[in-house]
């Protein structure tokens, strides 16, 4: 071969390679600081287990996700011989010597068959099943062929070299013996001439050098950076869910002494994303994944996590310059909202948590939605009209609607239910019964609420509620990015539990639920907290109660915040097996894929103005299974699921009912089922 031309594609190649990637991450270290470095060994865990073993990736679509974990083991697997290539370029006939030079050759060919099966399979997907999640793009199109020509170009550079040399040396000839494809290949080149082996020898090899020192290059300019950068974003990855706000210290930007910087409030521009979502953005690998249950994604929204990262990260490239000078530079870097995301992009997320659970790479989106909510809603006051109607309401009477406070129990007066007076009066009950904005005035979720008292009542648990003394957690403001009004909200709620002595809580809204579980420790309120389907499943686990079955054809919508952002998919499921007469059905989208109903992140309040409304999409999904009921878990869930059943004109043929109205209905008295749940619309 020849070393001096091996040598000058060598440095063009990582010279190259090197600036462009630098390029990039000289933005990355000039974003906002985050301490990402502890837990070190979970961290480890999360590369080995999602980066090396692809476990994400192979869990939720596993035919293209076994595609990419071939064709990405394949490139790990082949950068020996990548190595062994550039020595060829300097030692033409070097070969890895003895059982292992042997074993590798065997492998390598296995490696390459198998990848290009994969991209057969790819080439296949893309160009002609075309999935919805996968735009046109040419970029894809153009890292495929070059990965094929790889492949082909490898192979056919064995078949050229065992043809010409394996006879002549040993080395080579010990590595044909292994080499069945390439071997293969060089009893099909045989009959060429000399003249025409050797260059079809020296062309395989400059074309095999070329493309792979091209490829190398190409890295860091597209979507296909995340080869380099995936595994770091893994080991940097947040490691649970997203189920609590990122807090402000509101404390020190409304200090006397708070200088400009203290008083930022979430992101205004580039320079306030932290440098792990600089890093995300880059890596995004445009799998398009997180499109596959989103429910922005699927009823026409301008939003995707793809979309957004893909967005951020053209930005980031538009502005490196501005990013990349002194600080009192950052006043000239445009807003990201709405320059960059519009505000239909940002507030049609329902914070669903999906598209995190999806990516299998994990990267965060919904911190930063969070914080442009927050600078949005606490610096600039811009947000969407019917929300400031529900900000006065929680300011003055602590629930959206803005009933009157000291009502807040009155749902409760004919049933017996113990009303919490002071620390004495907590000891002595098993659990305080957190009600809740919805459970306590709308009268969709006053029958869940009177459900569960049933039920704890037939099984003997002992139980108060805080009547006119509860007030709101605060979770829907902070998720629409009032964080100044839900650390009043929640500090006022702390402080009552603490003065009362309150260590377990149940509830049967799943936002209360994670709000108190997770968000609330920052408060000083640390309690043990069950959602009332983790408590019926405890009391059925007992036989503290006793289920009547009866009801056929039931499907289980689960609330995105018990389920993905809690992890809680058994307790409902068991609950159901235990009350139905046959088996309980499933959404298509269920457990890991279940589709949001459309309530979350504050969009219980706003209108659907953009694209088909969810909860109708989401009726719509259950109808080829033919239910006669929709079971939920949650107040919200329950008047979306509704809402959309009337919008189909169901209304009749499907019910809704939670989970807990089930319950009370089946529960066995004396050898009578309970009729205390009322029917529901």
């Amino acid at each position: 071969m020849n070393p001096v031309a091996t040598s000058l594609l060598l440095l063009a190649a990582f010279a190259g390679f090197g600036w462009l990637v630098a390029r990039k991450l000289a933005i990355v270290a000039r974003l906002a600081p985050e301490n990402r470095f502890d837990r070190p060994w979970s961290r480890l865990s999360a590369v080995v287990v999602n980066g090396l073993l692809q476990r994400r990736m192979l869990a939720r679509d596993w035919k293209p996700g076994l595609m990419h974990t071939i064709i990405f083991l394949g490139f790990l697997g082949l950068l020996l011989r990548k190595l062994q290539l550039i020595a060829i370029g300097y030692y033409e006939p070097f070969t890895y010597p003895g059982v292992f030079g042997g074993a590798f050759a065997a492998m390598k060919d296995g490696i390459e068959i198998a990848v290009l099966a994969a991209l057969g399979y790819a080439f296949w997907r893309r160009y002609v099943r075309r999935p919805a999640r996968l735009e046109p793009n040419r970029e894809a199109l153009l890292i495929l062929s070059l990965i094929l020509a790889i492949m082909v170009s490898d192979l056919a550079f064995d078949g050229f070299r065992f043809a010409l040399h394996a006879d002549s040396d040993a080395g080579i000839g010990h590595e044909r013996s292994f080499a069945f494809a390439g071997s293969a290949i060089a009893s099909a080149f045989a009959t060429l001439s000399p003249a025409a082996l050797h260059t079809g020898y020296q062309l395989a090899y400059w074309t095999q050098l070329v493309v792979v020192l091209a490829f190398l290059v190409l890295l860091p300019v597209g979507e296909h950076f995340h080869i380099v950068t995936a595994l770091p974003v893994l080991y940097f990855h947040r490691g649970r869910p997203a189920n609590s706000v990122p807090a402000v210290d509101l404390e020190a930007v409304y200090a006397d002494d708070a200088d400009a910087e203290s008083m930022r409030i979430g992101v205004r521009s580039a320079r306030d994303l932290t440098w792990k979502e600089g890093l995300d953005a880059f890596t995004c690998t445009e799998c398009g994944r997180c499109k596959d249950a989103c429910p922005t994604f699927l009823t026409g929204k301008p939003l995707s996590l793809k979309q957004v990262n893909d967005s951020v990260k053209q930005h980031l490239l538009a502005q490196r310059g501005t990013i990349l000078a002194a600080p009192a530079a950052e006043d000239s870097l445009p807003p990201l909202v709405p320059s960059v995301i519009g505000d239909d992009t940002l507030w049609a997320c329902t914070t669903c948590g999906y598209c995190e659970a999806a990516c299998p790479i994990e990267l965060e989106h919904l911190p930063k939605f969070y914080r442009m909510r927050q600078h949005r809603v606490l610096m600039d006051g811009e947000f969407p009209h019917a929300l400031k109607a529900v900000f006065a309401a929680y300011e003055a009477q602590s629930n959206p609607w803005g009933f009157a406070a000291d009502t807040r129990g009155d749902w409760a007066r004919d049933l017996d239910v113990a009303i919490v007076r002071d620390a004495g009066d907590v000891a002595r009950l098993d659990y305080l019964f957190y009600v809740g904005s919805a459970a306590s005035f709308d009268p969709r979720g006053q029958r869940i609420a009177r459900a569960l008292v049933a039920i704890m009542q037939q099984a003997g648990v002992e139980f108060g509620i805080l009547g006119a003394r509860e007030t709101s957690t605060g979770e829907c403001v902070r998720r629409a990015g009032n964080e100044l009004l839900f650390q009043e909200t929640a500090k006022a709620l702390a402080g009552t539990l603490r003065e009362l002595g309150v260590t377990r809580i149940v509830a049967c809204d799943p936002h209360a639920f994670n709000s108190l579980k997770n968000e609330y420790p920052e408060f000083g309120g640390r309690y043990e907290v069950l959602h009332h389907t983790q408590l019926i499943a405890k009391l059925l686990d007992e036989r503290r109660l006793t289920l009547v079955p009866g009801p056929e054809r039931v499907i289980y919508h689960e609330p995105c915040y018990l389920s993905r952002h809690n992890g809680e998919y058994e307790a409902p499921r068991r609950i159901l097996r235990a009350l139905v007469s046959d088996a309980p059905l499933e959404f298509a989208l269920h457990r890991e894929k279940a589709m949001c109903c459309g309530a979350g992140g504050g969009r219980m309040w706003l209108e659907e103005t953009i694209g088909r409304r969810i909860n109708v999409l989401r009726v719509e999904q259950a109808l080829p299974l033919s239910p006669t009921t929709i079971a939920t878990a949650c107040p919200y869930c329950a008047v979306m699921i509704a809402d959309g059943i009337s919008a189909l004109d169901r209304v009749g043929a499907i019910e809704t009912r939670d989970i807990a109205e089930l319950v009370a209905m089946a529960m066995q008295r004396d050898g009578t089922a309970s009729d205390e749940a009322p029917r529901a619309g």
